[in-house]
């Protein structure tokens, strides 16, 4: 056996996979054997090892063996020798891996039966390994025996103050009780929760467990820096202490520092247990005195503090900056006296709304600032250059954090940074850059004016350097500089000359031009020497009049590089929105040229950057542009103005405006290029937002003009022929878009124009129903016309003009009498004492209008919230007892408009609102009533909801949630999904208590019954709207407030939903599960078990013979969900451990359709980032 060692070992590592079964099931038998009979030990650990290393590879196709190998291994555990004991506790490791769930379930039995049977010492020992070992490797299936498996392993961890433990094999041990807490912790949520307390308990015990070295008393940091060299010469000594050769004790403080780190990553809605107790233990531990430990630390520490950052719910996750350039944004904040504000991101108070929780987690990280500073300022002066680079990115998580705040540290700090810059170690020096830019951004500038000079000595000399990444961080911090030498107001949009940055700006452009005209470089330093070039001239161009024109010269050959275009673009963009007025007139004909053929280009990214440059440069040097440059410029930007892409429409729309302003002469070159697409784009019922906003503008600008050919009755003539001969293919979103240009044409035109284009609406919209498209599409026209003209002014001078809009309201064309509703409430608007009392009084008078009526109050309060200053009180007593009237309509559709009112009301006048929805109810509730209710807060939620009133009564509102009435069921969890979304610091607090645990209940609710069709019965599930509402509100949680979701609690639900029969609810399952795996993948992992077969049932769903059409597509839909869950679990890490979810995989790729299928969802995943 001892000479074919090595056979075995490279058959095993090298045996095709497909010979694997057969090699496979004889080795095992041979090393069984030589495992349970041999008696030499030698034999017994090289085939304990071989066996090992068959389980890894071929495990699965030794099934029939799984048994035997366990029952022969076991017998190993008490064996004399401790290798062979360690040995056979791998092994089982490796087994524990492929083992049916019974079989490892037996396994755990076993252990922990013998240990209870009080064996001697040693054996106990390796019993705890063994089981330590096994949760390390498959921690998320021990979650039923974690009630014995947690205490045994805090009873053997032991006291650490206990001599009599401080042995290699104790903390070995140890080691392996840590390992399989980090491993409980990240795989069992569910199961762990009850012991995490103790947990972290013990952990914090052991981060400090060093029994070779005392700390004495330099708890307060005094002692000497140069800690490398100290613990050096203290355990070179050997009198005193164990040599470090010996001392294994780091291994026991490193993994508790893991499990530490994983309660804080995973378990973050337990911020008692975590910003009580860890903070001060992990500040105290930076001394520590083993590198790998002390980074270590440091890096749970900034864990801990993204974990603060991220106490208010936020699912995002702290970013401290990067190499790429990317940094932290922000808001400026309000200053001291005399103190401007810039636009550096450097807030410092807690964000308004912010939750509580999360205000005291930043409140307790700010009490111990001094402390972090002081410690990580003592590492930062040491020579361990691994544990500097993690105290930089901890400081950088720290500035992200608390948006700046360190400015009375940062003198210190900077000291600090500009010895690492000089430092030989190139990463060293990296992270000291990327410290130093984030400073600057998250700091107000004059926390820098003292040391600035300092600092562009070391930068510039870092400019200098070989690393292309080195240089290019450089380029990024002399932009930063230039920012902090002389800002910019946001007050007064103009430079901030408060410090002496003269002498400066010399050094700053020597230490940037060499790169910029450079030819023979990395791309990455290229576009970074543009941008802080771009950002030299934009802020300190005064001083460099005689450098201007070669600088402007070698932009100019950059903006023709295909590879710099993009940077020299921004970098232009930026000198032209500059307050000191770079004169740009030596390249501004070549660049305008150059900018009008990138136009054409087929990337989307180039001509979006070109357009955003062209708007800067017009804004500010369309005095020195010709007029052909203009006519190019409406040129080759005409052709973006379609549905295509409305971004880029509303650029280059803009871009017309903003031309037309500075140079009315090129209206004629609008009406040429421009005019025809715009139409166009008006008839497209794509045309919304930002687009649609810019169009009217351009409306707007070219009836003040009154070109020839554009004038008034052009446009207006223009606009309508659009809608008429669009005929039944012009949608009813078009003919809304044509109305309000239509109105906009109206606004500024004079009394008698405007009152001769509504008589002639007013004709218009007279008249019987008939089936001619283009008869109806003009009356509809007019009516829309006619109420966007009332929102504008006053048409109280046409004759019986609401008494014609409330004759529309009969007849059989449903969207000329919506048409009508949302004229009638426009027109209300511009005349509030002449027209609502006769809406309200055709309430009264009009009983099978009254969802139309409703649709025209919605239009007067929507109108008034719409409109800045002006108010609606007057008029609230008026309108809420109409509205209360309909909230028990037998019309859903009433009782939905009454609750998008009393919605926007209670936005608008909460005081006077709130306290009329909770007498709502009364004594007793009808559900119409409640639903109403529930549907007008979801309104409300949705708009600018009045936090502050409604907070003390959502307690009483989301009781709504467990009413017997399925419809008000359904109202109150569309109304929480509402709140979640939108507001979720209103909530937040009573979502574990009351909303989540209503969540379940709901999850799980099925009312199925029979309907009796005749022919066939039909079976219909009452149930399923709310069980689609209740995961999409929990999809929304896991969106918006994330921490407040115990994942472990939620899975089992998750599991049962993707088994569900209705497709709908699987898919939303689905979905969240994907979600999941990357948020918490341990909790995934614990249930991956029950999640395999639901998930294989649906990926294997057959299309029936008798599907077609929408049916055919709505199965395959749902495969396609099933298997972006499967891919979306797949990449978690460690996944390869699940013997099940592995055999799933290959199952699911021996069927080709679905390996496409896979094929292409990874395809997507990697479009999408």
């Amino acid at each position: 056996m001892q000479k074919l060692k090595w056979q075995y070992k490279t058959l095993i590592s090298d045996v095709p996979d497909a010979f694997g079964p057969s090699v496979a099931q004889r080795l095992t038998v041979r090393l069984l054997g030589g495992v349970d009979q041999d008696q030499t030990v030698d034999i017994k650990l090289e085939c304990l090892d071989n066996l090992t290393d068959l389980v890894k590879r071929f495990g699965r196709e030794v099934e029939s063996e799984h048994e035997r190998i366990m029952t022969v291994v076991l017998k190993q555990l008490p064996h004399e020798r401790v290798v062979v004991r360690k040995r056979a506790a791998t092994c089982l490791g490796s087994v524990a891996v492929v083992v049916s769930e019974s079989l490892l379930n037996r396994l755990a039995v076993h252990l922990l039966q013998k240990i209870s049977e009080s064996p001697p010492p040693d054996v106990v020992r390796t019993l705890i390994q063994t089981i330590g070992t096994i949760s390390r490797t498959v921690g998320y299936r021990l979650g039923r025996h974690l009630d014995s498996i947690v205490p045994l392993f805090f009873q053997f961890c032991g006291d650490p103050e206990d001599e009599s433990l401080h042995t290699e094999a104790a903390d070995e041990l140890r080691e392996n009780c840590f390992q399989g807490f980090e491993s409980f912790v990240m795989r069992c949520p569910r199961e762990v929760t009850p012991h995490l307390s103790g947990i972290i308990s013990v952990s914090l015990q052991y981060i400090k467990y060093d029994p070779n070295y005392s700390y004495g008393d330099d708890e307060d940091g005094d002692e000497d820096v140069d800690m490398d060299e100290e613990y050096e010469e203290e355990f070179s000594d050997d009198e005193g202490g164990a040599s470090d050769d010996d001392d294994t004790s780091w291994k026991v403080r490193r993994s508790a520092i893991k499990v530490l780190k994983a309660v804080i990553e995973c378990r973050s809605e337990l911020p008692d247990e975590v910003y009580n107790r860890c903070p001060d233990e992990l500040i105290a531990r930076f001394k520590e005195r083993e590198e790998n430990v002390r980074t270590d630390v440091v890096g749970c520490f900034s864990k801990l503090l993204e974990a603060a950052y991220s106490a208010g719910g936020s699912a995002a996750r702290v970013g401290a900056g990067g190499g790429g350039g990317r940094s932290g944004g922000g808001r400026g904040r309000g200053g001291d006296a005399g103190v401007h504000q810039y636009y550096h991101p450097h807030t410092r108070e807690t964000p308004k709304g912010m939750e509580e929780r999360q205000k005291v987690a930043l409140t307790a990280l700010k009490s111990k600032l001094g402390a972090i500073v002081k410690a990580s300022d003592k590492q930062l002066k040491g020579k361990s250059h691994k544990t500097i680079v993690a105290i930089f990115q901890m400081l950088r998580t720290l500035c992200v954090v608390l948006g700046g705040g360190l400015d009375a540290h940062m003198p210190n700090l900077i000291e600090s940074t500009h010895r690492c810059l000089q430092d030989k170690n190139q990463s060293l020096k990296l992270e000291a850059l990327l410290f130093l830019r984030l400073s600057m951004e998250k700091h107000p500038p004059f926390v820098f004016h003292a040391t600035v000079q300092e600092s562009i000595k070391h930068v510039t000399a870092c400019v200098k350097e070989d690393w292309y990444k080195i240089i290019a961080e450089a380029l990024r911090v002399v932009g930063s500089i230039i920012k902090i030498v002389r800002p910019l107001s946001v007050e007064t949009d103009a430079m901030v000359d408060d410090f002496a940055f003269q002498p400066l700006v010399q050094p700053l452009y020597d230490a940037i031009y060499p790169r910029l005209s450079a030819h023979d470089i990395d791309q990455e330093i290229k576009e970074c020497a543009i941008t802080s070039m771009g950002l030299l001239l934009a802020h300190l161009s005064s001083d460099l009049n005689n450098q201007l024109p070669e600088v402007l010269g070698l932009l100019m050959d950059r903006l023709g590089n295909e590879m710099t275009r993009m940077a020299t673009l921004k970098a232009l963009a930026a000198v032209s929105v500059s307050p000191l007025k770079v004169d740009l007139k030596p390249i501004l004909p070549s660049a305008t040229e150059e900018l009008a053929q990138f136009l054409r280009q087929q990337s989307r990214p180039l001509k979006q950057t070109t357009l955003e440059t062209l708007l800067a440069l017009i804004g500010s040097n369309h005095a020195q542009m010709t007029q052909a440059l203009f006519s190019l410029l409406l040129k080759e930007s005409a052709a973006l103005v379609t549905d295509a892409d409305l971004h880029l429409a509303h650029l280059s729309l803009k871009m017309s405006c903003l031309i037309l302003e500075v140079s009315p002469k090129s209206a004629e070159a609008v009406r040429v290029e421009v005019l025809p697409r715009a139409l166009e784009l008006s008839t497209s019922p794509l045309l919304q937002g930002l687009a649609l906003a810019s169009l009217l503008n351009l409306f707007k600008i070219l009836v003040g003009i009154n070109h020839k050919g554009m004038g008034f009755d052009d446009l207006l003539g223009a606009l309508q022929n659009g809608v008429e001969n669009g005929g039944d293919r012009l949608q009813k979103q078009a003919i809304g878009n044509i109305a309000r240009g239509m109105g906009v044409l109206c606004a500024p035109t004079n009394d008698p124009a405007r009152n001769k284009k509504v008589a002639r609406l007013v004709e218009d919209m007279q008249g019987k129903d008939s089936k001619d498209g283009k008869e109806d599409n003009r009356k509809h026209l007019a009516l829309l016309v006619i109420g966007e003209l009332g929102r504008q002014s006053d048409l109280s001078r046409v004759k019986n003009l609401q008494g014609i809009i409330l004759g529309r309201f009969e007849g059989e064309n449903e969207e000329r009498k919506t048409g009508a509703g949302y004229s009638l409430g426009h027109v209300a608007f511009g005349n509030m004492p002449m027209y609502l009392p006769g809406i309200l009084d055709a309430f009264e008078r009009s009983v099978k209008h009254q969802y139309l009526l409703l649709s025209s109050l919605k239009e007067v309060i929507v109108c008034h919230a719409n409109t800045p200053g002006l108010e609606f009180g007057p008029y609230v007593d008026q309108v809420l007892p109409h509205l209360f009237q309909h909230c028990t309509s037998d019309e859903e559709g009433v009782r939905n408009m009454v609750a998008e009112c009393l919605g926007v009301l209670t936005s608008m006048h909460p005081q006077r609102l709130v306290p009329e929805l909770l007498k709502l109810p009364g004594d007793k509730p009808n559900p119409l009533t409640l639903w109403t209710l529930a549907t007008s807060l979801k309104y409300c939620m949705a708009g600018n909801a009045p936090v502050e009133e409604l907070s003390p009564h959502m307690e009483s509102f989301l009781e709504m949630m467990n009413n017997d009435d399925l419809d008000v069921k359904k109202a109150a969890l569309l109304m929480v999904n509402a709140a979640v979304h939108h507001q979720p610091f209103l909530v937040s607090e009573l979502l574990p208590g009351q909303i989540i645990p209503a969540l379940y209940t709901t999850v799980e609710l099925k009312l199925e019954r029979i309907v009796d069709l005749g022919p066939f019965k039909h079976k219909v599930d009452d149930g399923e709207p709310l069980r689609k509402a209740a995961l999409s509100c929990i999809d929304t949680i896991l969106d918006n407030l994330p921490n407040r979701l115990d994942i472990g609690t939620l899975m089992p639900y998750l599991a049962k939903g993707t088994g569900d029969s209705k497709p709908d609810v699987q898919m939303l399952c689905h979905q969240i599960v994907s979600k999941i795996s990357e948020y918490s993948p341990g909790g995934v992992l614990g249930s991956l078990n029950s999640l395999i077969e639901p998930l294989e049932k649906t990926c294997n769903k057959q299309v029936k013979a008798e599907q077609v059409g929408t049916e055919v597509e709505r199965a395959n839909d749902l495969i396609r969900s099933a298997l972006r869950c499967v891919v979306a679990i797949s990449k978690i890490d460690e996944i390869e451990v699940s013997h099940k979810f592995t055999e799933f995989m290959e199952r699911l790729h021996r069927k080709d359709r679905l390996v496409n299928m896979m094929a292409s969802i990874k395809s997507e995943r990697t479009l999408e980032g």
